[in-house]
């Protein structure tokens, strides 16, 4: 399970170390150790899944409506790229990647569970108050 949040910096190739916790995670939970990464269909943000999250998402797209399927796999799928982290951790964020998120120095890794998100810090900040502003009359009951 990935949870927390995280900031490295990439470098001006696209490079970029993923979090020793979310690199721990993968490693005791997802034998392969690879990540598919690719774009958030509804944020400015990329989604990391690992390989059984992937096709659990496959799944769902297969079962999509056939009016929505091939613009989702456009826009999720297309772009999609396999990485097994580096001994330092680190990946090469391809630049279609890069750009759907603004990416730029300082990039920010967001666990939420099955999955983590990598965000430009500046754009997480406003997709944040947005969350709390959808949830703050909600309560929660635990």
């Amino acid at each position: 399970m990935f949870q927390g949040e995280f900031s490295n910096n990439m470098d001006e190739k696209g490079r970029v170390s993923i979090p020793a916790a979310f690199r721990d995670a993968l490693n005791k939970f997802h034998a392969d150790g690879q990540l598919i990464i690719t774009r958030s269909h509804n944020t400015p943000c990329l989604v990391a899944y690992p390989t059984r999250e992937w096709k659990r998402l496959q799944s769902v797209i297969n079962e999509m409506p056939a009016e929505v399927r091939p613009h989702f796999k456009r826009i999720v799928v297309m772009p999609s790229q396999v990485f097994t982290p580096d001994r330092q951790g680190r990946i090469l964020l391809a630049g279609v990647l890069r750009e759907h998120a603004g990416l730029s120095r300082v990039v920010h890794f967001a666990g939420i569970g099955g999955t983590f998100e990598i965000w430009d810090k500046d754009k997480l900040d406003d997709q944040m108050k947005s969350s709390f502003e959808a949830v703050q009359n909600f309560a929660l009951d635990m």
